[in-house]
């Protein structure tokens, strides 16, 4: 009998170690279940602002890319433009040189006209 009584007291003991094992598994366990909670929420918080951001930088290259086209269409109107000017400057040029030839000439015709 007393053997079998130091026999449950000592799996009592045991059986209490063993509990208090478990308890602490239990601990770490439910400890590292929160932490993978707030893992998985922050992560869907991130995915979330990454999708976000990659959405504004995709509609921002759109726009980047429509204001290139434009300032080179601009770009090519100015080019056509500053081409006409000076187009314009030469004829404006020519016609000046013809208008003094001409007037040379009458002042020649008038010359002569008053000699005759």
């Amino acid at each position: 009998l007393d053997q079998a009584q130091i026999l449950n007291s000592s799996m009592e003991k045991k059986a209490k170690q063993f509990d208090r094992i478990v308890g602490e598994w239990k601990m770490k366990v439910d400890g590292l279940s929160m932490d993978l909670d707030v893992s998985q929420k922050e992560t869907r918080n991130a995915s979330s602002e990454l999708f976000r951001i990659k959405n504004a930088y995709e509609e921002s290259v759109l726009q980047l890319d429509e204001v290139r086209r434009e300032n080179k269409n601009l770009s090519n109107e100015i080019k056509d433009i500053m081409e006409q000017i000076g187009e314009g400057g030469r004829t404006i040029h020519e016609i000046d040189k013809i208008r003094k030839r001409l007037e040379n000439e009458k002042l020649e015709l008038q010359a002569a006209l008053e000699e005759a």
